[in-house]
Parts: C-alpha cells; sequence; structure tokens
C-alpha cells in the first residue's frame, strides 16, 4: 500500500484543491510584484517564521502526544476488557451447562452489541446504553451462580474477580472514548498552522520555482499534520481506529 492510499480519496482532492489555490495566488502575487516589496523586510520575516514554526512545531508535539496516549490507552483496555470476558468463559467449564450457558450467552450478546452499536455509538460521542443493559445482565449471571461444593465455590470467586475487572476495564474505556483533544488547543493549533503558511506565502523568494515549491510543500506537510491529528483524535472512525476484533471473537472463538 502506498503513502497516499491510507488517505481516503476525499481528503486527498480536498488536499489538491489547497494546493491548486496556494499555488494561483503564489502566482498572482508575483505577477502584481508582491514580492519585490517585500525584499527589504526579508530577514524580518524570517526570523518571524521560524518563531512561529517553533511554536506550532511544540504545540503539534503536545497535542499529538496526548491524543497518542488517549489513543493507544483505549486500545489498551478495549483488549483488557475483552481479555476479562474471555477469561469468564474459559475458566466457567468446569461449571455445570445450566450454570454457565446463561453467562456465556450474555456474553456474546454484549460482544455482538458493542460490534454493531457501541463503535458507532461511541464514534458519535452518544450514550450506549443498550450495551450497558447487556453488560450488567453479565454481572447478574455471574453473581447468581450458587457454588455446590468447595471446588465450584474457589471457581465462583474467581468468576466474580474476573468480572469486577471486565467492569473496570469498561468503565475506564468508556470514560477514554469520550474524550476529545479541547476546542481552545485544536483551534490554536490549526491558527498558528495557518499563520505560518501565510508567512511562507508572502516571504519574498527571489528564485519564482522555489518559491513555488516552498509554499506547496509547507502547506502538504500542514494539511496532512492536521489530518493526522483530527483523524486520531477519534478513535472509533476515521482512517486510523481501533479494532473491535477482540469482541467479535467472543462471538465465534470461544464457547
Amino acid at each position: 500500500m502506498g503513502p497516499f492510499e491510507v488517505v481516503p480519496l476525499e481528503v486527498r482532492l480536498r488536499w489538491l484543491k489547497l494546493c491548486a489555490i496556494i499555488a494561483a495566488l503564489n502566482i498572482v502575487l508575483r505577477v502584481f510584484g508582491f514580492y519585490d516589496l517585500l525584499i527589504p523586510d526579508a530577514d524580518g520575516a524570517g526570523a518571524l517564521l521560524e518563531i512561529i514554526g517553533t511554536l506550532y512545531s511544540v504545540l503539534y508535539a503536545f497535542a499529538t502526544y496526548v491524543i497518542w496516549g488517549q489513543f493507544t490507552a483505549v486500545e489498551n483496555e478495549i483488549v483488557k476488557e475483552s481479555g476479562s470476558l474471555k477469561d469468564l468463559i474459559v475458566f466457567s467449564r468446569s461449571l455445570p451447562e445450566r450454570v454457565r450457558d446463561p453467562m456465556v450467552k450474555a456474553i456474546k450478546n454484549y460482544g455482538k452489541t458493542v460490534v454493531e452499536t457501541e463503535w458507532p455509538a461511541l464514534s458519535r460521542n452518544e450514550e450506549t446504553e443498550k450495551s450497558e443493559r447487556l453488560f450488567q445482565e453479565i454481572i447478574s449471571n455471574v453473581t447468581a451462580i450458587q457454588p455446590e461444593d468447595e471446588n465450584q465455590r474457589v471457581v465462583f470467586e474467581r468468576l466474580i474477580e474476573m468480572a469486577n475487572q471486565a467492569s473496570a476495564h469498561r468503565a475506564e474505556r468508556l470514560a477514554l472514548s469520550a474524550k476529545r483533544m479541547p476546542r481552545t488547543l485544536h483551534i490554536f493549533v490549526n491558527l498558528t498552522a495557518v499563520t505560518i503558511q501565510t508567512l511562507v506565502l508572502a516571504y519574498p523568494f527571489r528564485n519564482f520555482a522555489l518559491g513555488l515549491a516552498a509554499v506547496l510543500i509547507t502547506a502538504t506537510l500542514l494539511f496532512f499534520a492536521r489530518f493526522v491529528l483530527t483523524d486520531l483524535d477519534n478513535p472509533f472512525e476515521g482512517t486510523w481506529n481501533v479494532s473491535n476484533d477482540p469482541f467479535a471473537a467472543l462471538m465465534t472463538k470461544y464457547r
């Protein structure tokens, strides 16, 4: 897969449109002699560009660090939650079928609901009442088990521990899933990027080809930097998103 194939066609078309507009502006400004007026101030414009570029790099690095940390944390909680539910299925195999089957069925129903309805709901930052209700059904089925001997009592205590772990991981996953980059930070990063692009576009390059290449390269880097930031900000939709495969496996892989 090529580097651009991971980017949706719609995004690539927007990038091409942006590059065409910026290239046209560069040509128009050069034709009308705008850059000739700025040549005496080239050093000052370069210094300003360096200052704002440094600010942008710090802001972008901070925002990416926070968002990527949140993204990986959601992935980790998905693995831990589904792993605890898998353990419930596997560890309960020694129990009688009449006791075990309702719990296993509840886990499979929950996994199906998470895959089919919870993922889209989380991408829209909506409530997940149906999956919450089904998860509580799992807990109810675990706590309803009545051990008949010492061996079953040991199993029951372990199942309670696993159910508590699954509950904690689900709560943490939902809390992390609701977080998004603060709007003020998002606006500040975008505003800084626009300022950089404007300064590069207005910088009086003596060579036309070099100036055009500079503004187009800058536009491309800033455009895709914003794309990566906004795409990772929502772990449940976009080009790079967390997988629901661990929950899908609960329906088919474990019995």
